[in-house]
């Protein structure tokens, strides 16, 4: 249990590049709100310091600006580090996915289609998880009958090669090309499922 959360910890950061990309700009964008709220809630008292005659006026709004300065400030840090850190663990359960999508989708291209994309429980896009899965079963089946298609070709061939030797008739002879037919009929029906880009 504890080398889980040790490691959990280290590894927070799947994706350095995009995780800090993200965290920036929902920094960015925070800092924005809080200095537009603040200025909405602190405009009047500073209104009242700069436009008021009254120096009564005055004086009480600066006390107030102060009064709320001690508990703002440190409120706005406490907020901003709370944000900050839902933000990394956000992202990090949206990076961690992505990195196991790209490391099967890796292993697709090289033909490898054992390799199933398995989301910890709290990660996102658990959808998208299972729409790739779907397909790499549905892959997965198309190769596995081209495999038997193709084993069952190759029987037939080998019993051809077989009986060359006694054939007494052309019709024996036409009756096993026309099973060697058959089955290369299978063969392209299954090939012609893949859809691939003209080879050039």
């Amino acid at each position: 249990m504890g080398t889980k959360y040790k490691r959990s910890i280290r590894h927070f950061l799947t994706d350095k590049d995009l995780q800090l990309h993200l965290l920036a700009q929902s920094l960015i964008y925070s800092l924005i709100v809080v200095t537009v709220a603040i200025g909405i809630v602190l405009y009047p008292l500073v209104s009242d310091m700069i436009q008021s005659q009254d120096l009564d006026r005055q004086y009480q709004a600066a006390q107030a600006l102060i009064a709320l300065a001690k508990w703002l400030v440190p409120a706005v840090i406490i907020v901003l580090a709370l944000f900050m850190g839902h933000m990394i663990v956000v992202t990090h359960r949206i990076c961690g996915p992505l990195i196991n999508f790209t490391h099967t989708f890796n292993r697709l291209a090289e033909g490898d289609l054992t390799r199933k994309v398995n989301l910890r429980t709290h990660d996102y896009l658990k959808n998208e998880c299972e729409r790739i899965n779907h397909m790499i079963e549905g892959i997965s089946g198309i190769i596995t009958r081209l495999m038997t298609d193709h084993q069952r070709l190759m029987v037939t061939l080998q019993d051809l090669k077989g009986q060359v030797s006694d054939v007494d008739t052309k019709d024996r002879f036409e009756a096993a090309l026309e099973m060697i037919r058959k089955d290369a009929a299978y063969v392209s029906d299954t090939l012609s499922q893949f859809k691939v880009e003209d080879q050039k």
